[in-house]
């Protein structure tokens, strides 16, 4: 993409860069001294002019979403403070979470209240009778929002529930991050777009979209109309790197190694919206579009699938614990990601904790090589939290079953990922890291070990494998009885 105003200055040499200063009035040289959006943004980062109602900035982590979001907001809120009749307009900041949208979005270092800083506003309590201009209200609760004192204009901020819009009337609304709600395209359809409807003077109410793609429903959506060349939306795309200049080095090389050459690094950093990367065993479709919000009403096995970790340093392996069960239809259900960065006693005593946090019947862990030594391990947490009474004391027979396996990681997900493909596996809510791993791992280039998926695919084996351990009894004449679940462990 383009450079910014800044970065083209910072290339010429010193008589030119003195030349444009001696041209230029005091004020708009204290524009450029203090940073301000016309001078620092790059080209993509602002919304085109234009009839769109919809802007997607789909760029990778780090390229300066947040920071575009909350400029164009507050821009937006004193270019368009008043409707046609005169009322003060109302914004809406959206994200993943309530906690997300304070401590970003507004909050944040890149946020709403460090735009108005630098324009010189300042906070004032609600029972201030002065001069309003430059001065604004924040409101933490009970219905969180920021006021622009000389017009009254309100930005609030929410959560990506439903209901959060409800009420209001809408000029403009920033949704960040949608690829993290439950339901981006049930919250645009049915909250956000009847909402986004106040009358402004010589503009529409528009949407500002900024995310890391993902492909969701509301995105490909959205992303098809803008290919079919409908003008209600408009789109544009950053990396990453466009915004090395505010990034540190360390940073960039790690993400650079971590993604260098593989598809996954085509979304997180460029900003491409993927649906199944190539040569990948799953697709966002099989998980997403199998999602649930409760598990099943009845349980036949639930168990901890585990991959230990070689090391639980905090440059190192993360032990990978994922806790799934199958349901009495034979349709599995993941839990919950409960992994973590930690080693030897200290991780087996975690995920015997979890073991017993969601009541397994069965811990399943991989053996292989290096990791042949964690049985000792798991035995010895077990004894331990046997003593401080977490367990029964009468349990002999500790509820383990070791993974030996020879074969390769691909041929050992490939009936997991066809369990996801005929939609007979559920993910219970979203787990972004696991998912992450899954959509990413590519058998064949994948450079990281996935720990999450390993962990994933030793406890749904286990559950496919439990199938077959059923009983069926007939009668003489082929009638029959029961129906008998041998569960071994």
């Amino acid at each position: 993409m383009g450079m910014s105003m800044a970065e083209e200055f910072a290339l010429l040499d010193e008589e030119e860069q003195q030349a444009i200063i001696d041209a230029l009035e005091p004020e708009v040289l204290k524009q450029m001294a203090r940073g301000d959006w016309w001078f620092v943004a790059r080209p993509e980062q602002i919304p085109p002019d234009g009839v769109w109602t919809v802007f997607l900035y789909l760029a990778g982590r780090g390229a300066g979403k947040t920071r575009s979001g909350a400029e164009w907001m507050v821009e937006r809120a004193e270019r368009y403070p008043l409707d046609s009749s005169g009322f003060p307009a109302e914004r809406l900041v959206m994200a993943y979470s309530l906690s997300d949208a304070r401590l970003v979005c507004i909050e944040g270092p890149s946020g709403i209240l460090r735009v108005l800083e630098r324009k010189g506003y300042e906070e004032v309590k609600d029972f201030y009778k002065g001069d309003p201009y430059l001065k604004y209200h924040y409101v933490k609760s009970p219905k969180p929002h920021i006021t622009l004192l000389e017009t009254g204009t309100r930005i609030f901020f929410s959560g990506s529930e439903i209901d959060a819009a409800r009420g209001l009337n809408l000029a403009d609304v920033w949704m960040d991050e949608p690829i993290k709600w439950a339901d981006a395209h049930q919250v645009w359809r049915e909250g956000i777009r009847p909402a986004l409807r106040a009358d402004l003077i010589d503009d529409k109410p528009r949407a500002f979209v900024t995310t890391t793609p993902r492909p969701i429903r509301l995105l490909q959506e959205w992303v098809k109309r803008y290919s079919d060349g409908d003008p209600a939306i408009s789109l544009v795309r950053g990396s990453t790197f466009d915004n090395k200049i505010n990034l540190s080095e360390d940073f960039l090389q790690d993400i650079t190694q971590m993604y260098a050459g593989t598809a996954l690094g085509r979304q997180e950093l460029y900003g491409e919206l993927l649906d199944a990367i190539d040569g990948a065993l799953f697709s966002f479709h099989a998980i997403d579009s199998n999602r649930v919000e409760i598990g099943p009403e009845r349980v036949a096995h639930r168990t901890v699938g585990v991959d230990p970790g070689l090391t639980g340093a905090e440059d190192g392996d993360e032990m990978g614990v994922v806790v799934a069960c199958r349901s009495s239809e034979d349709h599995i259900y993941v839990l919950a990601d409960e992994t973590t960065r930690l080693a030897g006693r200290d991780a087996a005593l975690h995920a015997w904790r979890v073991f017993e946090k969601y009541g397994a019947d069965t811990l399943v862990y991989e053996s292989n090589l290096g990791k042949a030594w964690m049985h000792q391990v798991f035995v010895d947490a077990f004894r331990e939290l046997q003593q401080a009474g977490l367990f029964p004391k009468d349990i002999a027979n500790l509820p383990l079953a070791p993974v030996f396996s020879n074969q390769g990681k691909k041929l050992r997900a490939e009936p997991v990922a066809m369990r996801y493909s005929q939609g007979r596996v559920h993910h219970i809510g979203r787990f972004d890291e696991l998912e992450k791993q899954m959509l990413g791992f590519d058998p064949i280039t994948s450079k990281q070990s996935p720990d999450r998926l390993d962990a994933l695919v030793h406890a749904c084996r286990h559950l496919i494998e439990g199938e077959r351990r059923k009983v069926r009894i007939l009668s003489p004449l082929g009638r029959r009885i029961d129906s008998l679940s041998h569960e071994g462990i």
